[in-house]
């Protein structure tokens, strides 16, 4: 990309509006041209604007970011998508980039971070806040050291286990999921220990890579 960056902010916390405000505007060709406080907003106005770069946060009051990613993947396939948010959790960062995600920033990085990360989008990279490529870095070098997940037996689910996994393979992170169902946490992470004591295995990634190397999902 070249010429002015043309960036459209979907983020709910004011404080990260001014945050993001004043990192921009120490590039004078960085520009926000828009701004949504709800997942409503953003789908009726980010998708006619002319932006080159959506910064989307996952966390929005009235639906989930990873939905809002996968909708302007489709419509806006133009543009880059850039998740700014401060869920740390591999599912979620993987699953963002299953869905279109060009790069991956945590929140509590500084100005100079974010205008970095930008840049990197600009110059064709996919910029991931180191914490997360580390934790990326370990996830597969634990998977070269693991059976195929596609070994063993297929083991029996409670329809309450199933329902879980499937919400878990979508993004949804325990509290979430505990809303969703009308469960509580604890019984959410309950049945998740059962998912990996059933499947072998020790993380949300691997649960979700084992279900459906055994048709799970």
């Amino acid at each position: 990309m070249t010429g002015t960056m043309r960036i459209y902010l979907i983020e709910d916390d004011r404080s990260i509006l001014r945050f993001v405000e004043d990192a921009l505007a120490a590039r004078s060709d960085f520009k926000l041209v828009g701004y949504s406080d709800t997942f409503a907003h953003a789908q009726r106005m980010a998708p006619h604007s002319r932006a080159d770069v959506f910064l989307v946060d996952l966390g929005l009051p009235d639906g989930r970011g990873e939905d809002m990613l996968r909708a302007l993947a489709k419509v806006r396939p133009d543009a880059e998508l850039l998740v700014f948010t401060v869920f740390g959790d591999e599912s979620r960062l993987i699953r963002a980039l299953q869905l279109g995600a060009t790069g991956y920033v945590l929140k509590g990085c500084s100005a100079e971070e974010l205008i970095e990360a930008i840049e990197q989008i600009r110059q064709g990279g996919a910029p991931i806040s180191p914490l997360l490529a580390r934790m990326l870095l370990k996830q597969f070098r634990q998977a070269e050291d693991e059976p195929d997940p596609a070994d063993g037996p297929v083991p029996v689910l409670s329809e309450r286990e199933t329902d879980v996994l499937r919400l878990v393979a979508q993004g949804y992170v325990n509290k979430e999921i505990a809303q969703r169902l009308g469960i509580g946490v604890s019984t959410v992470s309950t049945h998740i220990k059962n998912l990996y004591r059933k499947l072998a295995v020790r993380t949300r990634v691997q649960v979700v890579r084992a279900a459906q190397a055994r048709g799970l999902l």
